[in-house]
């Protein structure tokens, strides 16, 4: 009897050594075989760079943020970004984005969103692509974008808009409609 449990537990440590054994091969073939893997991941985020001042530059807040190891780059999912320079203060919503492991250049895409925040008349501009150097404080489009206030729309091929000046210049192909509203 105490031969036959002896054995039984040489047999349950062979068996559990074995399995570990092959995960951990399974481990090395997949690294070996897909070198492009996520490193860093996260959920419900928020991140606030501040300026030399002491006050906050921009926020970019996400539902998920996916880093890969062969990438310098990470990607986020539903951004929403702050941007605050003096006076002149926006909100950002895309569907998806990029952000350089420098927090520098954030690239945005699909259903791409500015809307001008402290102002009476605010400005709405709408495009489906748009980089934005986050210490320049400027924000360019070479999509079609549409602005919109409350008594004028245009449509424009392309866009800078620098929100250290203020500055919004239209790049190609301006058209616009304004109606006066009673």
């Amino acid at each position: 009897m105490k031969r036959l449990l002896f054995l039984s537990i040489i047999a349950a440590l062979v068996f559990l050594g074995s399995q570990t054994w092959e995960n951990k091969t399974a481990i090395k073939n997949l690294e070996y075989s897909d070198p492009h893997y996520i490193d860093v991941f996260i959920h419900d985020f928020t991140i606030t760079t501040m300026g030399d001042n002491g006050k906050p530059v921009y926020t970019l807040k996400a539902n998920r943020l996916e880093h890969y190891n062969d990438n310098n780059y990470a990607i986020i999912k539903e951004p929403a970004i702050q941007l605050k320079q003096g006076i002149q203060h926006w909100t950002i919503n895309a569907k998806t984005g990029e952000i350089d492991d420098d927090n520098q250049i954030i690239v945005l895409r699909g259903n791409v969103v500015l809307q001008q925040l402290d102002k009476p008349q605010p400005l709405r501009l709408e495009t489906e692509h748009l980089e934005i150097d986050t210490r320049q404080q400027i924000a360019k489009s070479m999509q079609t974008v549409s602005i919109i206030q409350q008594e004028f729309n245009l449509q424009s091929e392309g866009m800078i808009l620098n929100n250290t000046t203020g500055q919004l210049e239209l790049l190609n192909s301006v058209s616009g409609h304004y109606v006066q509203t009673p």
